[in-house]
């Protein structure tokens, strides 16, 4: 029987992990743009309802698909890295902290960044500089791998989970 051996996760594979996973998000958002497209027709005299339907159904979509990678413990860029999710104890995520941690993820990566570049941009700051202060946001919940206790992501904290490289080991029955 295969046992998995658990260890910490290097800065590279997670670098590497989520250029990769990006470029997978990148594709499911093309099939959420896809959906939403009628939507957005149907809807093209009411720019902000057609706007936030199509966010919705990106947000849908970008959940479901990491619910369905989250709930067999890898994405295929988690996979390639020999990267799985699972609790802060080694078991794996149940539903309510895979949702969890998608929800904080989206917060710290998506939603402060967002606003911090608006923001910087209302009060004047040009382009660049308000993409830096952006970029120094989204940031910071890698930057609680090293400030932490368990080299956990702020939304890996929060959540109550952690990713680890898996090692199949071999029972000697």
């Amino acid at each position: 029987m295969n046992n998995l051996n658990l260890s910490k996760v290097g800065i590279k594979a997670r670098v590497f992990s989520t250029l990769y996973e990006t470029l997978l998000l990148g594709a499911v958002t093309c099939v959420g743009l896809a959906v939403s497209a009628p939507f957005a027709f149907w809807l093209k005299n009411h720019h902000a309802i057609s706007s936030a339907v199509v966010g919705i159904i990106l947000l849908i979509s970008w959940y479901l698909y990491f619910e369905s990678a989250w709930k067999r413990g890898q994405t295929l860029p988690m996979k390639t890295w020999h990267i799985v999710l699972k609790t802060s104890n080694g078991h794996n995520p149940h539903h309510k902290q895979r949702l969890s941690r998608f929800i904080w993820a989206t917060i710290f990566l998506l939603l402060i960044p967002s606003v911090v570049y608006s923001i910087s941009r209302h009060f004047g700051y040009m382009p660049k500089p308000a993409a830096g202060l952006a970029i120094i946001w989204w940031l910071l919940p890698y930057g609680w791998i090293f400030i932490g206790q368990k080299e956990q992501t702020l939304y890996d904290f929060l959540s109550n989970t952690k990713l680890f490289i898996y090692k199949e080991t071999q029972d000697s029955k």
